[in-house]
Formats: C-alpha cells, structure tokens, sequence
C-alpha cells in the first residue's frame, strides 16, 4: 500500500507534464457494451459456438463457416437510459431516448467443390461496440468534505511561485493542473503558518459544510469495422480469422458547483478522446455430432493511438482573498497524444441444437483488465500508471446463455441473460486506495457488475427475408464521487474522506434487425 502511494506522489507530478491520463478513463475505453443483431441480443449474446449471424461472427469469427448462402443484414435499435443518483438520500433522476444503427454487414458465401473444403465465407461488418450517450446530475446538502480540501491536499509542497504565469507557465511547472487552477482561481489560500508557503488549505471556516451538485453530459462511441474470413473443413471444425479496424470518439462535459453560506463557486471541464485502432480475432468451432457444438475464440488486445483534449475553468465568489470573485482557465488547446492497448480475451462457447425445434447456448468470456496498458506518444512505456492498473484491476468474467424455440418453421421465440463482473480488486473498489484523475477533472465513477435480461422473436416472410426483434433490460449500480479520497503516503490514512452516490444506471433497449439471404 505504501509503495502505491509514494507512486501515486511521484505521478500527480510527473505526469502533469504530459496532462497525465487516469486509470478510470483508460477502463471506459476498454469496455464493450452487449450488443449485436436482434437475434442474438435476444439469446444473451450467446453465440460463441452456434454462429450464423452477426453476433456470433463478433464473438467467434468461426461462426462465419456457418453460412451457406449470401447475406446481408443491418440492426437499429431504440433505447431509453434511466439514471437515479443517490447521495445520503437526496435523489436525482435523468432520462435520454437514443437511436442507432447497431449494426450492418455483408456475408459473401463462395463454394469450393471440395469434400474437404467445401466452401470459404468472407465477411464485412461495421458494428457499435458502444455507446457513451448519457446525461446524470447528483446533488447534496451539508457535505463536511470540500473539493477545496482535497486541491489543498494534492498541491501541499507546491512553491507558490510554480503555479504564478509570471514565472512561467504554471501547467508545465509539474504541479497538479487542479492545484494550479485552484491557486489562480483562489480556491485554495496559502497557509500563514508555512514560512516555505508550499503549504496550503480551503478557504472555507474550520466546521463548515457545503452543497454540493454535479452535472454531466457524455457523448461519443466506440465503433468497429470487422474484415473477416471462415471456412468448414470436413464438416467437423470451423475456423475464421477477423480484422478490426476501430475508432473511438468520446466527449464529456461537466459542471461541479459547491454552495456555502457566503457564496460559491462552479468548476467547468471539456473533455475529449479520439483516435483509432486495429486488432485481430481468431476462433475455431469443433461439432462432434450435429447437436452439439463447442467454440473458442481468441480476441488480442486493440492498439489505439489516442488524443485527449481538456479544457477547464473555475468561478468563484465566495473566497475574500480574491476581492470579491474570479476566474481562471487552463491553456486553450492543450491535448495529450498517448498509445493504449486493451486488455485482450479469451471465450469458451457451447451450444446445443435439439432437433429442429430448440436451442440452447452458453459462453463464458475471460478478461484480464491488468492487460490495459498504457504508452507515451514516443512509444515507451507509462510505468507509474501501468502500475496502477496492475494494482488495482483483475480478471473479471462474463457469462452469456440464450435459449431460442421454433414455434413454426416461420416463426421463433428468443430468451437470453447475461453478466458482467466488475474489474476492481476489492480495495480498490471499496474507496481505499487513492485514485487518479485526469487533467482537472475530479469526479469519477466505479462500475457495479452488469446484468442484462432479453427476449425476442423472429418471423421469416420468405426463406430469403425475416425480421427480428429483441428487447432488453439492462441494470448497473456504480459508485459516483465528486472527488477521491486523499490518503496520506506515510500511514495510509484517510485524510480526506468523500463519500460517493449510489448510481444506478438502467437501460431498456429494442432492436430489430432486417436480413436478406441470396
């Protein structure tokens, strides 16, 4: 614990330089959502060894040695976020409507004429992996905590001088960009005690209390397009090969406002990602008898080459120090171009078709979150944060099963679960470790375990053209903080406490998907 925290001092320096990047941001990127065609959402995304459809190609690229004829697919979805926030009983609630094309795709099905290999697929998908679209407030009353606290803390063996624009630029002095804005912004004061003025606190009186509220707005997704390759070697196993071209956009505005008795003050952060990346995918699937089918599949890392933006501001009016109120800003322009990979996958699928009536599947997928690791632009490797990573996140799992019933040869009844663990190591997802933030942004959110419950149907109008659709039901509770915790290094005692909101994070969602075989 306390080799992590002397780690923890050593970054909040050093990597300001380069604008830093936190550990919570780089989880957001290496995360998908539960999606895929209506059928398969339907059945859980569980198709890691049925294939045929869209889905199973995602999961296990050898579910495209399945098809025996041409394809073309594509899948909308409309969907409803719930968000309630919280925090010691005072409650806050959003809703956002959304629509996207999930998904649209194009099998090519080529035979060959050869008992051995008889046919070879070759497949092209763009896919939203997902979705960052959501909207969520949390308020409270008489918080005994500030955030001017906690900028306190971090900026405590700062030299005033570093963090004043006339002795150069403050935001490359190595003094945490939250420090140094709070300094200008006079949401910290230096304290009279210190001769060496390299000690500071909260302007707020000694018993003090706060109100404190939190407005975000997230944009943005995560989308993918798939190039891939199947065949079907003697009609036993399966084997396919994809490609992936990825690209990420994210976006996230906040505004955190503290009220007391003597005013106030609002701190603003623009926040940005973009950038690109590839991976490969490799899958086999093994059919001992007709029934039953066992698949697994191999899912590298993605390399991304990414680019922060940040931007953020500070009003206040509450400070007397500052002659009644000011303002101050970090630089205009100011990005950070690093390189991530995320952690790569492994999943093990069976499935097994009773008759010409029923299905049932399962997969198990295995993700090791200590895999995301992080570079700079120069390609060497960011080894404090990397630490973290090692430190904080575990291998989680996720289990999907799917059950799908032909009531007629037209007509077909879906139903699938799903889980999600969480990727924390449990020290860190009970708050007692010290989190880093990125840039000047000082909330941040801890994921629940994810739970998804669908059903469906699909209807075939000709032996060429069918429809499906799928419903979902997806529940997450997280914890939300307004800021972390400061722990101080030596002891590994809490210094400053911040307790988080209760975030629940629902989702109703329905797709429907349109495919024409030729």
């Amino acid at each position: 614990m306390k080799n992590k925290l002397i780690l923890i001092i050593t970054v909040l320096f050093a990597a300001t330089v380069s604008y830093g990047q936190g550990e919570i941001d780089v989880l957001r990127m290496s995360r998908n959502d539960l999606n895929g065609t209506a059928r398969g959402i339907a059945m859980g995304g569980a198709f890691g060894a049925l294939g045929g459809d869209i889905t199973g190609i995602a999961i296990n690229p050898a579910g495209l040695g399945v098809y025996r004829s041409s394809e073309v697919v594509g899948t909308m979805n409309f969907s409803t976020t719930a968000i309630e926030t919280n925090w010691q009983n005072y409650k806050s609630s959003d809703d956002k409507f959304k629509f996207n094309f999930d998904n649209l795709s194009y099998i090519g099905y080529y035979p060959l004429g050869n008992e051995t290999l008889p046919w070879i697929n070759f497949g092209f998908s763009y896919n939203r992996l997902k979705n960052f679209q959501r909207q969520y407030t949390a308020s409270g009353r008489d918080m005994k905590s500030s955030l001017t606290d906690y900028i306190a803390h971090i900026t405590n063996g700062s030299e005033a001088l570093n963090m004043d624009s006339d002795y150069g630029d403050p935001y490359r002095s190595g003094v945490p960009w939250l420090g140094v804005l709070g300094w200008n912004g006079y949401l910290i004061d230096s304290d009279v005690n210190d001769p060496h003025n390299t000690i500071y606190k909260s302007p707020l009186l000694e018993g003090e209390t706060v109100d404190p509220s939190l407005k975000v707005t997230e944009n943005g997704h995560i989308e993918s397009y798939d190039f891939s390759v199947g065949t079907n070697v003697a009609d036993k196993f399966l084997l396919g090969l994809t490609f992936s071209i990825t690209d990420i956009y994210y976006s996230m505005y906040s505004k955190y406002t503290e009220e007391t008795v003597d005013g106030g003050f609002d701190l603003m952060n623009d926040f940005s990602t973009e950038g690109s990346g590839c991976q490969i995918a490799l899958g086999a699937i093994y059919r001992p008898i007709d029934a039953l089918r066992f698949g697994v599949s191999y899912h590298s890392p993605t390399w991304y080459a990414l680019t922060d933006y940040f931007q953020g501001r500070s009003d206040q009016n509450f400070n007397p120090l500052s002659g009644g109120s000011s303002s101050a800003a970090t630089p205009d322009g100011a990005y950070n171009d690093y390189k991530l990979s995320t952690p790569h996958r492994w999943t093990f699928s069976a499935a097994a078709i009773l008759g010409q009536s029923a299905i049932l599947s399962l997969d198990y997928e295995l993700t090791d979150y200590r895999g995301m690791d992080l570079k700079y632009a120069d390609g060497f490797e960011d080894k404090e944060n990397n630490y973290f990573i090692d430190t904080d996140f575990k291998t989680s799992s996720t289990v999907r099963a799917g059950l799908e019933y032909r009531v007629t040869p037209q007509f077909s009844l879906r139903a699938g679960y799903a889980v999600m663990q969480q990727p924390y190591e449990k020290q860190f997802k009970a708050g007692n470790v010290q989190v880093m933030t990125v840039g000047t942004i000082p909330h941040y959110t801890i994921e629940g375990d994810i739970s998804q419950l669908s059903f469906g149907l699909g209807y075939k109008f000709t032996p060429q053209f069918y429809i499906d659709a799928a419903f979902v039901s997806r529940t997450q509770t997280d914890d939300l903080y307004f800021f972390p915790k400061f722990i101080e290094e030596s002891s590994g005692q809490v210094l400053l406490n911040s307790t988080p909101a209760q975030f629940k994070n629902n989702l109703n969602k329905v797709a429907i998907t349109l495919g024409y075989k030729f």
